[in-house]
């Protein structure tokens, strides 16, 4: 089976590096994986995947506009797609997966409408599977948006695939007009990282402050600091992990700041963060999808700060809350974010999970079964 795969991440890297986890799941395959975004430094995919990377282009923090390191944004564009349908007709694919799309990224409708034209009036039809996260983002006008997502995946898509479980969150809960989607409708159960095995020691007082991609956070890292500062616990050592895309400016000034403090270290960005985590007391982070995912897999405790620009990474963690998997800081008030860290140090670790978290192999077997009734 040979499925060629998209993904374009445009702010953090959670998607891609989902992404990814589900490609990897597909080693009895083909699989060749586009990435559209700015690449993450120093990863290494599976032998199995074949990478190709469009020209990347990114959204600015504030989500208003494309950006692009490469020249001319439309030059860029055009390239992209022309890459997009030579890819298909060299590659011929069985599955087309394509991430988030509609039910995001319409910014980048002017190269994959035209790949799912092509698909559809190929001899060789691709089946068209869409990868959907737990929580869609919210928008100005909920109606036009679900109209329009209606309107292409009902004319191209075979199979809808939720990277949750039904139990925590339905996809109805941020899309009021599933009954009108056609193609059926999966949860695979979350995505998550390998469980580790055997378990890493886990050091008492070790705290692990993280903000994903880097590109937002900044605000979250300068109110630990100032927290971890009125905690005169000398055995708690801090490990800030940097983002890969944090702009340099708040690098140098957080190292910095970070410097004045010998309990604090500052780390490069870790592909093995799960290895991290499993050795951490304590994890202080963003709420998205990939760190949540990591703090159940890991059963570090942990303090989230979501993103407050949409509802996404907010009622991911209510909903983590609710189980017991991690705490959420609402306030980054300094003392109240310090007592916060002591109350979550001095607590009991979490629960074993009780949420299906096998949604890469899931994700894997829903697909052979699509092809296998073609």
């Amino acid at each position: 089976m040979k499925i060629l795969q998209y993904c374009q991440h445009v702010l953090g890297i959670g998607h891609f590096l989902r992404s990814m986890l589900i490609a990897e799941a597909f080693s009895d395959h083909e699989l060749y994986f586009v990435e559209g975004g700015q690449p993450l430094p120093g990863f290494r995919a599976s032998s199995h995947v074949r990478r190709i990377a469009l020209p990347p282009l990114m959204m600015d923090p504030q989500f208003t506009a494309l950006e692009t390191d490469r020249g001319d944004v439309r030059e860029v564009q055009e390239a992209r797609q022309k890459i997009l349908l030579d890819l298909h007709d060299a590659i011929q694919p069985d599955v087309l997966l394509l991430e988030l799309f509609p039910f995001g990224r319409k910014r980048f409708q002017f190269e994959l409408i035209p790949l799912l034209e092509k698909n559809a009036a190929s001899a060789h039809r691709a089946r068209v599977v869409c990868s959907l996260r737990d929580i869609l983002v919210e928008k100005a006008d909920a109606k036009a948006f679900e109209e329009r997502v209606l309107k292409i995946v009902n004319r191209y898509y075979d199979l809808i695939l939720v990277h949750a479980d039904p139990a925590c969150v339905r996809l109805e809960e941020t899309f009021g007009r599933v009954p009108d989607i056609d193609p059926p409708i999966h949860y695979t159960g979350y995505v998550t990282r390998n469980h580790l095995d055997p378990q890493p020691h886990r050091e008492a007082g070790r705290i692990v402050l993280s903000t994903g991609g880097g590109r937002v956070g900044v605000e979250l890292i300068r109110a630990v600091f100032d927290a971890f500062g009125k905690i005169p616990h000398a055995g708690l050592r801090l490990h800030v992990h940097e983002g890969p895309f944090m702009e340099s400016q708040d690098r140098e000034t957080l190292r910095a700041l970070a410097s004045r403090d010998p309990r604090i270290s500052w780390q490069p960005f870790s592909h093995v963060f799960l290895n991290v985590l499993a050795q951490a007391e304590l994890s202080i982070s963003m709420a998205g999808y990939n760190t949540c995912m990591d703090i159940i897999a890991s059963g570090v405790k942990a303090l989230v700060y979501p993103f407050p620009q949409n509802r996404e990474q907010a009622l991911r963690a209510e909903r983590l809350e609710s189980l017991g998997v991690l705490r959420i800081l609402r306030s980054l008030d300094p003392n109240r974010l310090a007592a916060q860290i002591q109350e979550a140090l001095s607590s009991p670790p979490p629960a074993p999970g009780r949420l299906k978290t096998n949604g890469a192999q899931e994700t894997v077997r829903a697909i052979e079964n699509l092809v296998l009734k073609a």
